[in-house]
């Protein structure tokens, strides 16, 4: 920030003090004000391994895998803001490969009308195994796979056409319009064969903002 005695009030200020003031702000505005959100996601992770006690898989550091985790759906709201371009993922889950295709969807929709059922603003992106995923195949009977992580990167891509629906991009940002950019948003997760334990939401942080 520049200097306090140029910024008195009534003060004349222009050229460096400017410029200085108008990066400062920018810096705010694209990194300190940046939205993030974070869920954690509850499940039974009680197993039959642990017996009639049946301790909590978390113990191991892993979570259970039902065979009806298919097609799941999980609607996260996320209050963008007006930096709001890209979100990226952070997820977290256990896969069973021997339980279905293992894959995570993920995509955005404007709340305007129906949380669940809002306009698709980006019809979003594909995890699948083992291109993207780590599934297992536990060889102990009841799946308890260990924690894994999907993340889908920062990297700031061209994307085609976010309302393709087939095929679905693979991991990247997901893409926000401009004029829904501060509104609340429906992050919906499609999981199959998967148990999601956690997902995290960020802004993307701009390396250079022009002021």
């Amino acid at each position: 920030m520049p200097s306090e005695q140029g910024c008195f009030n009534n003060q004349i200020v222009m050229g460096g003090t400017v410029g200085q003031m108008a990066s400062a702000l920018a810096q705010l505005s694209h990194c300190k004000f940046l939205g993030e959100a974070h869920y954690q996601i509850a499940h039974s992770t009680y197993s039959t391994l642990w017996g009639s006690e049946q301790f909590g898989a978390r113990l191991n550091a892993g979570t259970r895998v039902r065979t009806t985790y298919k097609t799941y759906e999980y609607n996260l709201l996320y209050q963008s803001t007006k930096q709001s371009e890209r979100l990226a993922l952070l997820m977290v889950y256990g896969a069973d490969h021997s339980a279905g295709s293992v894959s995570i969807k993920a995509e955005a929709r404007a709340t305007g009308s129906n949380s669940y059922t809002g306009t698709v603003l980006d019809y979003g992106v594909e995890f699948t195994s083992p291109n993207n995923l780590i599934s297992l195949t536990p060889g102990i009977g009841e799946a308890v796979p260990p924690d894994q992580w999907a993340f889908t990167g920062c990297r700031n891509i061209a994307v085609g056409n976010p309302l393709q629906t087939d095929p679905l991009d693979p991991p990247r940002p997901l893409v926000i319009p401009s004029v829904n950019r501060g509104d609340l948003l429906n992050i919906k997760v499609t999981v199959n064969s998967l148990s999601l334990i956690a997902v995290h939401i960020y802004d993307v942080y701009q390396l250079e903002v022009t002021p």
